[in-house]
């Protein structure tokens, strides 16, 4: 079971904490049509486009073994143009993936953000579904986002698109390079929120190019900002990288036992849930909020 560290339950119970959502928890959810099936990952999702493309993919199956995934997808994205929105969608929509356990839990850490580079919409449907439609989603190219850091509701920002507009998923290069320079206005909202709260990140990695990029970033401009934390399976990230994480990413390792389809990773989330809830308790009755 992870330890979860006493600031983190603090600063969640205060609601001065974010949930960064990545592709590790879709992986959770099962389809409710047809055969089971579980969201792809990234590689799995590429090589699955591998197998759709007739042409010849030496040079692309390369790029994929050697983490080049960017350049990968950009290729792919181009060679498959006529069926690339089909191919999301059969992907990541027409399946129906149900929310799982860890979808639950996330939701009732009753956070008023969660942030997610996912563009399925699992979690979304469930909170929305769970909170009678008060859950207000916004995504990168929204206008809107503002309000919902500064309401009283809760929020779900969808960093890299939905696949409901699958012509505006973050997924290639450029796509990277035009959320940075052509979405400023909202990156300089992430950016505040990440220099204003603690942020858990759950299913990310720090191999993820953009995310990677985006904490060295916030690391060398604020070197003395708090830490944050990344849960991770154990032989992930070997431990004596800890020290670089924390100084290049500015992240605390929070590592689990990955057996039983991470299974612990869930069973710690409801323990964490449980841990907030008594926290918010103790605050109420102190009034120290």
């Amino acid at each position: 079971m992870i330890d979860w560290p006493e600031a983190l339950v603090e600063d969640i119970a205060r609601r001065r904490a974010v949930v960064f959502i990545g592709a590790g928890v879709s992986m959770n959810s099962k389809s409710s049509n047809g055969p089971d099936r579980r969201p792809p990952n990234w590689v799995q999702f590429l090589n699955h486009c591998v197998e759709r493309d007739t042409g010849d993919t030496q040079h692309i199956e390369h790029l994929i073994e050697s983490g080049d995934l960017l350049s990968a997808c950009e290729l792919l994205k181009m060679r498959l143009a006529d069926t690339w929105p089909r191919i999301l969608a059969d992907e990541f929509s027409t399946p129906r993936y149900k929310p799982a356990e860890i979808h639950k839990q996330i939701l009732l850490l009753d956070l008023r953000i969660v942030i997610t580079q996912n563009f399925d919409k699992i979690y979304d449907v469930y909170a929305q579904s769970e909170t009678a439609g008060s859950t207000r989603i916004s995504h990168y190219y929204d206008s809107d986002t503002p309000e919902i850091m500064r309401g009283d509701y809760r929020g779900i920002l969808k960093v890299h698109g939905t696949i409901d507009q699958p012509s505006k998923t973050v997924f290639t290069r450029e796509d990277y390079a035009n959320l940075r320079y052509q979405h400023r206005a909202f990156q300089a909202l992430i950016d505040a929120l990440f220099l204003t709260h603690t942020f858990l990140f759950i299913g990310c990695s720090t191999a993820d190019p953009d995310l990677r990029l985006f904490l060295e970033n916030h690391s060398i401009a604020h070197p003395s900002a708090p830490v944050h934390f990344m849960t991770s399976p154990k032989g992930e990230i070997h431990p004596e990288l800890d020290t670089s994480a924390r100084h290049n990413h500015n992240l605390r390792i929070l590592r689990y036992e990955p057996s039983d389809g991470h299974k612990e990773l869930t069973e710690s989330l409801a323990d964490l849930v449980g841990r907030v809830g008594d926290q918010r308790d103790r605050l109420a009755e102190t009034q120290t909020w």
